[in-house]
């Protein structure tokens, strides 16, 4: 048998190529008709006894109120969203998120490999994660450059507003 595709999948297949040359053909002849009826005289209709056409109100007005749709949801709706998802200025995530929580937590194991010297408290001696944890530390080479971190909150307003500043 030959291998078939996954029902979901965003790849062309030829019943898709189909479908979409017959709708760009079908959306090219309805937009010559459309344009045909907007420019055309209404006298050439009535030669041709075509005579059940919409008013032409209707050629201008519904790209107009398509347009405006259009603008109304991408200056305002669209903004109004994301403000409403964003945090507010003084909720905690406006200055935490996973990233930092997982820069804390190996920070902490940082130190904890520099004060290597406390044993550890584990009660199986075989099980000990760190002293696994400080034999994969021991090739971290102490002088590399450190990576991009938030800074912690706490650092930055004792930096900022301790009464003893440094000048």
């Amino acid at each position: 048998m030959a291998n078939k595709m996954p029902e979901h999948t965003p790849a062309p297949t030829p019943h898709r190529a189909v479908y979409g040359f017959a709708l760009y053909l079908s959306f090219k002849v309805f937009f010559v008709l459309y344009v045909i009826w907007a420019v055309v005289p209404e006298s050439w209709f009535k030669y041709l006894n075509i005579t059940c056409l919409p008013q032409r109100y209707w050629a201008i007005a519904v790209p107009i109120f398509i347009i405006t749709s259009l603008l109304i949801f991408g200056f305002i709706i669209y903004p109004s969203i994301n403000l409403c998802m964003t945090p507010d200025f003084n909720d905690i995530n406006t200055i935490t998120d996973e990233t930092t929580l997982q820069r804390k937590i190996s920070k902490q194991l940082y130190t904890i490999t520099k004060n290597s010297s406390r044993d550890c408290n584990c009660t199986d001696s075989t099980k000990c994660e760190r002293r696994q944890y400080l034999k994969e530390f021991k090739n971290f080479n102490d002088k590399c450059i450190p990576s991009a971190e938030d800074l912690d909150i706490s650092e930055v307003s004792k930096l900022l507003y301790s009464k003893n500043k440094h000048e």
